[in-house]
């Protein structure tokens, strides 16, 4: 017989204040999120005993990790193995949600978070990394509601650095508030953060695992940039920048986002098809075309280093980075030297493309400079993430 994870009754929970704010220093969209996670809870607890057998029980991991997007959830996945025992339970993108079946998986992510969080001792909390502010954060609260588990946001950049609607930023600033640690891509992340109310924060870079170089590169994109089509992305400058390359010049364009159907009119305005949109890619597929192209170009102002960028410079490709005042942290981070064009304008990107793949023998020493920097990185991350999670 299966040990049997017990429910607590509601009022227990209405009386549990250990991580949420107190109702004096409560703003109107704070009580309003409370109620409506107290409402879910209410529903979930009316569901019977969940049984958990012996070996679920013996493996209950150290982290919990909800985080949607692929090939950055995958790199930090198999990272955290470096460091401690994990489980990813969240892995489909939000940009894939089939809508009938989006509830059920909704739900049985739920359960399986409840399940794993319920299994840790009276005295330690169950860790969980959350990625996105959003769904995935209110169902971490309630269940935090349930578990008393420790909820760690990580915030690469875009989430907490981009334009926003007044009512996402609200939601933002309460999920912030609450989260036991937010984990912060860079420094000018973490200033973010605690201009919009987190009170502990520490910086956790993105994590870089080497990959194994099985086979030889053959040409297949001249220039490729990866990442969710979305405002804080940017890609539209790549694409308005094609219109003063060469038409010979191939470029790959890998994500998928609200704005595909925009990026892929405004390439069809400019009369150019040397523009590929992929769309969303595995893992394996993402590495082999990084791996087959000449140059990498991140157009976010945004975005941290992501780990298709990491993956790109351990392969060989300089990277152009137009980051503004964030391309520093490429170097004081990561040890990385990139490209910066002088301005965020098309015609500078398309001129700073044009000189790197001309005079692409001169960048091989910062490219060499690139991959021994990355290797000295990737041997110091666990102990940076270790640092951050557990103290």
């Amino acid at each position: 017989m299966g040990q049997y994870l017990r429910i607590p009754n509601v009022a227990a929970l209405n009386n549990k204040g250990a991580s949420v704010k107190s109702r004096e220093n409560s703003t109107p969209f704070d009580i309003t999120i409370t109620q409506s996670l107290n409402s879910f809870l209410k529903l979930i607890l009316l569901i019977s005993r969940m049984p958990v057998d012996k070996e679920t029980l013996a493996t209950r991991p150290q982290v919990v990790l909800l985080y949607r997007l692929s090939i950055d959830g995958e790199t930090l996945f198999r990272a955290l193995q470096e460091v401690c025992t994990v489980k990813w339970i969240a892995r489909k993108s939000e940009f894939k949600t089939d809508p009938f079946k989006f509830p059920l998986r909704i739900f049985r992510e739920f359960s399986r978070l409840l399940t794993v969080c319920r299994l840790a001792p009276k005295n330690e909390r169950q860790i969980v990394i959350v990625h996105s502010v959003g769904l995935d954060a209110i169902l971490a609260f309630a269940v935090r509601r349930i578990t008393d588990c420790k909820i760690l946001f990580y915030a690469s950049g875009p989430d907490v650095l981009a334009e926003r609607k007044l009512a996402r930023s609200s939601f933002l600033r309460w999920a912030l508030r609450n989260a036991d640690v937010v984990l912060c891509g860079n420094t000018k992340v973490e200033s973010a953060v605690r201009n919009l109310g987190g009170t502990v924060t520490r910086v956790l870079p993105a994590p870089f695992f080497p990959l194994y170089h099985e086979t030889e590169a053959r040409k297949e994109f001249d220039v490729v940039t990866v990442g969710s089509l979305t405002d804080a992305a940017r890609q539209s400058l790549l694409v308005e920048a094609s219109a003063y390359l060469d038409p010979s010049v191939k470029i790959a364009i890998v994500g998928e986002g609200p704005l595909r159907q925009y990026l892929t009119e405004l390439s069809k305005r400019h009369g150019r098809n040397q523009v590929s949109f992929l769309g969303d890619l595995p893992p394996k597929r993402v590495y082999r075309i990084l791996r087959n192209s000449t140059l990498y170009v991140r157009c976010s102002p945004y975005e941290g280093a992501l780990s298709s960028l990491l993956t790109a410079a351990d392969f060989g490709l300089p990277i152009i980075a137009l980051g503004g005042d964030r391309d520093p942290e490429l170097t004081d981070l990561y040890g990385l030297k990139p490209i910066v064009p002088k301005d965020r304008h098309p015609i500078s990107l398309a001129n700073t493309i044009e000189s790197a793949m001309t005079d692409y023998p001169a960048l091989l020493t910062d490219v060499s400079r690139n991959r021994e920097a990355l290797e000295s990185y990737s041997r110091s991350w666990p102990g940076i993430a270790s640092t951050a999670i557990f103290s």
